[in-house]
């Protein structure tokens, strides 16, 4: 039976289901730096992997960023209701979607006129989220610079592991880490993106994981999205610790976890 036959959970669900090691995010972060010095120690090759979106980065400055350029565009010239409902946004109000959004400012999104308004906003946000464009826009995660820079200092391998895709967004996403002084173009990085913009995360990161592990002994992956984090999870060795962190994540269900750990932030110390 595949991992698909599970009983599947979306977001809140998936976290209430899941099972947690019972650990603060600085005693979490403090394990994976003890555990990459003993490997180094002993001469062995570790590897730590990170997501990016939602993981290192905080994108909902860009979220923030291609919405507010929307509500001024020609193509919302017409959308003086749903403008009106949205009223002064914030950036921190951005969670995962355009329909988060939507559904947080009480707006429908399912009839005339406000249906064909965010029909209108999304084709307008996604041509602009998933390109290299806009990706200055995003912030680091608290901490994670600083944390990953540590790690590198400690003599393990970085792999960046994310669903961006080279074409539209592995230039940005090369200028991104190097803008905010995160150890790449090193040796002992490396930045693994998708080929091509239409491959399933799913598909792709699994893929991805057997190709890590034939790098070094993998440490710990952080990862955002539940499902990815689950698949990743059956391809690591038991040892490897699997970290949830817990921002904002997508509507695709997964199934529950166990023996995941599960930060809020990188910071070392609170």
């Amino acid at each position: 039976m595949t991992w698909y036959h599970y009983q599947m959970h979306v977001r809140q669900d998936w976290i209430k289901n899941t099972e947690f090691h019972p650990i603060a995010s600085p005693k979490v972060l403090e394990q994976v730096i003890e555990r990459c010095k003993r490997l180094v120690a002993q001469g062995r090759v570790g590897v730590v992997v990170f997501d990016l979106d939602s993981t290192l980065f905080d994108v909902s400055h860009r979220s923030f960023r291609i919405l507010a350029e929307w509500m001024t565009h020609a193509d919302s010239k017409d959308a003086h209701e749903t403008k009106a409902a949205l009223g002064e946004i914030k950036p921190e109000e951005f969670q995962y979607s355009l329909q988060d959004l939507w559904e947080l400012k009480k707006i429908p999104h399912d009839r005339e006129p406000f249906l064909s308004h965010f029909k209108n906003a999304k084709e307008f946000w996604r041509k602009r989220f998933f390109n290299h464009d806009y990706l200055e826009h995003d912030e680091p995660a608290e901490g994670a610079v600083e944390f990953v820079k540590l790690l590198y200092e400690l003599g393990v391998q970085i792999v960046y592991l994310t669903g961006r895709d080279i074409p539209l967004m592995g230039f940005g996403t090369f200028d991104q880490l190097k803008k905010h002084g995160l150890p790449i173009e090193l040796p002992r990085t490396r930045l693994i993106l998708k080929p091509k913009r239409y491959i399933d995360d799913l598909d792709f990161k699994s893929g991805a994981a057997r190709e890590i592990m034939e790098l070094g002994e993998v440490v710990a992956a952080f990862e955002n999205e539940p499902k990815n984090l689950i698949a990743m999870q059956k391809v690591f060795k038991p040892e490897t610790m699997n970290i949830f962190i817990q921002t904002v994540s997508s509507d695709h269900p997964a199934p529950a976890g166990n023996q995941i750990f599960k930060i809020n932030h990188f910071k070392i110390s609170d």
